[in-house]
């Protein structure tokens, strides 16, 4: 029989193969794995979606075929998924249980499919519910519903049922016997039932099957399902930054103990993709038909923190949530949650600077200030900014500080992060980087954030403590990014 791996990667050349993007990558010589990992580069996000996604349209399949999922691998490991929920339900439930899953529809249409589908395999009768405007008016749909079978996206869906019902859920749903979730299957919950794993899908498929044995959250990755590839990471300084290695290995390779990023290639329009999905190997499954290789067995870790670019300097992320907490004295307020990034506000200090160049040239007769040409560019001034002239620190805070709290911080995260980069020293020394801006955001606003979070049905809830972001997304608190209330504005 030919691994799901091979017949994963055959899929993937018949359908990018012919395609122009194909051609110039390179697809049209490859015909082993060997020669896949040799011909394609490895592309992050924002790459893949500029070199092969922007290529798809709507779609690498149609998800009207009625052979999609299987052409796609995305029904190959179905059986092994249903043994595992077979196994976590305990008996009386019968033979053809009620199920609802509560999802939002977030991927490809073939992509979203695959958990009812799974839980319709094992025989139960599906509903599924993909937005939650009101919690009281979902609780009395699933209370009309009778589910024996609840497939949430976090775990944390279950604690806001709770809280809705102020009860158990499984009080609340007396019928409940089994739930199924996608993320943050650390979390605990009040209800006695069974909260086990549904699965890890990704925008590329399946990229874990649900395991029975311990730890809880760990998953077997599907490699049956789709090419995948581990990249390894280390890390290189006390700062926490991490190196990546030029080549991956294959799962079969891996090492128990170390971590990863996970690089998938899969017919639904992935092509040597750069998750951003880290894992850790705590240890390994049998071989199947589908994989006749060792399958490794990983707990999913968070991203290690981003990198925030300053004009002149780029920051550790580790570095900066570190500056941030030892900023924190044990007699102040506790710190509830936090975001650090890049200040948009400070690149209307480089826009000035630039409108201000450009007008004294024009007014000195250069008629090509704004070109290539001009004074502008042979005197070095740059016609556009290019980065953040500081750092933004938006913090909530648990209890009541004195006046100059975020004042105070913006001093001692400012400190910290000279006494750690002597580049950020010397900038800041000169005056081309300014002091952090801190500001303290309203009381709640993080639990508010998680709550909106949780409705949308979609994802990983749980985030760090300190969130380390860019400027594309510059925080965790969305609904007051632009309008956020300053206490105080460090120096």
């Amino acid at each position: 029989m030919t691994s799901g791996r091979e017949r994963s990667l055959q899929a993937l050349l018949a359908t990018f193969g012919g395609a122009e993007f194909g051609r110039a990558l390179g697809l049209g010589r490859v015909q082993t794995l060997a020669d896949l990992r040799a011909t394609v580069p490895m592309m992050d996000l924002v790459t893949h979606a500029h070199r092969v996604e922007s290529h798809l349209g709507f779609g690498a399949v149609d998800p009207r075929d009625p052979r999609a999922a299987e052409l796609t691998g995305l029904t190959w490991e179905r059986p092994e998924v249903g043994a595992v929920w077979r196994s976590f339900l305990p008996r009386g439930v019968g033979e053809r249980p009620r199920a609802v899953v509560l999802q939002a529809r977030d991927f490809d249409p073939n992509v979203d499919r695959i958990v009812p589908d799974d839980l319709a395999a094992i025989g139960a009768e599906v509903q599924r519910i993909d937005h939650a405007p009101d919690p009281a008016a979902l609780l009395e749909r699933l209370r009309d519903a009778a589910p024996g079978i609840l497939a949430v996206p976090s775990a944390y869906t279950i604690t806001w049922l709770e809280r809705q019902a102020r009860a158990p859920l499984d009080r609340a749903l007396p019928s409940l016997r089994l739930c199924v979730a996608s993320h943050d299957l650390g979390h605990r919950v009040r209800a006695r039932v069974r909260v086990e794993s549904a699965g890890w899908i990704h925008r590329s498929g399946r990229l874990g099957l649900p395991s029975p044995r311990a730890p809880a959250r760990a998953f077997t990755l599907a490699v049956g399902s789709q090419v995948m590839e581990l990249l390894p990471h280390r890390e290189v300084d006390d700062e926490g930054r991490r190196v990546f290695e030029e080549r991956t290995i294959l799962p079969e390779h891996a090492i128990v103990g170390q971590r990863y990023e996970l690089v998938v290639s899969s017919p639904l329009g992935c092509l040597r993709l750069r998750t951003d999905e880290h894992v850790h190997v705590v240890g390994f499954d049998p071989p199947t038909a589908l994989a006749p290789f060792p399958r490794p067995r990983v707990i999913r870790l968070r991203p290690p923190p981003q990198p925030v670019i300053l004009e002149g300097v780029t920051l550790a992320g580790a570095g900066l949530a570190a500056a941030l907490r030892v900023a924190f004295r044990p007699e102040e307020p506790a710190l509830i949650a936090a975001t650090v990034g890049p200040d948009p506000a400070s690149l209307a200090i480089n826009l000035t600077e630039s409108i201000n160049a450009r007008a004294d040239l024009l007014g000195r007769g250069d008629p090509f200030a704004d070109t290539e040409l001009g004074g502008a560019a042979r005197s070095g001034v740059r016609t556009l900014p290019l980065h953040a002239r500081r750092v933004l620190v938006q913090v909530e805070v648990q209890g009541l500080g004195r006046g100059d709290l975020a004042r105070r911080l913006g001093r001692a995260i400012d400190d910290d992060l000279r006494g750690r980069s002597p580049a950020y020293d010397h900038l800041r020394g000169r005056g081309e980087l300014q002091a952090p801006r801190v500001a303290i955001v309203a009381p709640g606003s993080f639990a508010a954030a998680q709550t909106r979070r949780i409705a949308a049905l979609r994802g990983r809830v749980g985030v760090p403590e300190v969130r380390i972001v860019g400027l594309e997304r510059s925080s965790i608190f969305p609904s007051i990014t632009h309008g956020v209330r300053l206490a105080s504005d460090s120096a």
